[in-house]
């Protein structure tokens, strides 16, 4: 009989301790973040979302290069003396390419990090806070670009130039080069050893 009351009184106060648990939090503020309404503050070294400052940019594709995901669509014009927006990079070395266009789809990141780590200048960086929340795979492509459409079409058009004067001089090269082998005189054929005459 006493057993029965043993099990009695342990089956009471096991259940007030859980509900003493469950009371405790009853009247604690409320824990749950509204994601992505509301966030919560993001580690230092966590990796979010990937941002690239196009001004210190070398052009080296070194995060092209390296990534398993085939994040990026980079492209670059040489630049002259005397263009805008050039610059020196964080080394202090002149900057010699125009990022005319510098795309990342962040959806299919694999957040590897990479990229970051071979990024010479420091350009490539993860940004905090918390990723922006999309509904819509297309705004997961992001464009770090700092040439303008008008100013990419100017440096396009002088890049055609200046390949269309290449693709002439050498067209030229290889017609007076032509011209000289047709013009010169044709080898004069070997002549035949004469036999010596037979003794008499």
């Amino acid at each position: 009989m006493s057993g029965y009351f043993q099990d009695v009184w342990s089956g009471v106060t096991t259940v007030l301790e859980g509900m003493m648990v469950t009371l405790r939090h009853v009247f604690k503020p409320t824990i749950t973040v509204q994601y992505p309404k509301e966030t919560v503050p993001m580690y230092p070294r966590s990796r979010t979302m990937l941002v690239n400052d196009a001004k210190d940019c070398g052009f080296c594709l070194s995060c092209k290069r390296v990534c398993p995901a085939n994040l990026f669509t980079i492209t670059g014009i040489r630049g002259e003396a005397g263009d805008e927006g050039l610059g020196t990079l964080p080394d202090g070395k002149p900057k010699k390419m125009h990022i005319v266009e510098f795309k990342i789809d962040m959806s299919k990141c694999i957040y590897c990090g990479l990229c970051v780590d071979a990024c010479d200048t420091g350009s490539l960086h993860w940004e905090q806070p918390q990723e922006q929340p999309v509904f819509s795979r297309r705004d997961l492509h992001k464009d770090f670009t700092d040439v303008s459409p008008e100013y990419r079409a100017q440096l396009e058009a002088r890049e055609a130039a200046k390949k269309k004067a290449k693709a002439a001089e050498a067209a030229a090269a290889a017609a007076a080069k032509a011209a000289a082998a047709a013009a010169a005189p044709p080898p004069e054929a070997p002549k035949a050893d004469t036999p010596p005459p037979a003794e008499k």
